[in-house]
């Protein structure tokens, strides 16, 4: 009986420690979501970056071609 117990309140233990560590695991999880989302924005500022420069070399380009032909 004594055996049963200890099972049931070792049992018991074992589901209260796991229950407390869930939110250490979402909390964990939410973090590297979020690492990942500002590492993402970071590569698209990058990205905006350099299309504006090669438009911005496209749109000199095309005035110094217009500036040769006249």
């Amino acid at each position: 009986m004594k055996a049963f117990i200890l099972i049931i309140i070792s049992l018991g233990a074992l589901l209260i420690s796991a229950c407390d560590s869930q939110p250490e695991e979402q909390t964990a999880l939410s973090d590297y979501k979020q690492q990942q989302l500002d590492k993402a924005k970071k590569v698209e500022q990058e990205m905006n970056k350099r299309i504006e420069n090669i438009d911005q070399q496209l749109d000199q380009s095309t005035t110094q071609e217009d500036d040769d032909t006249q």
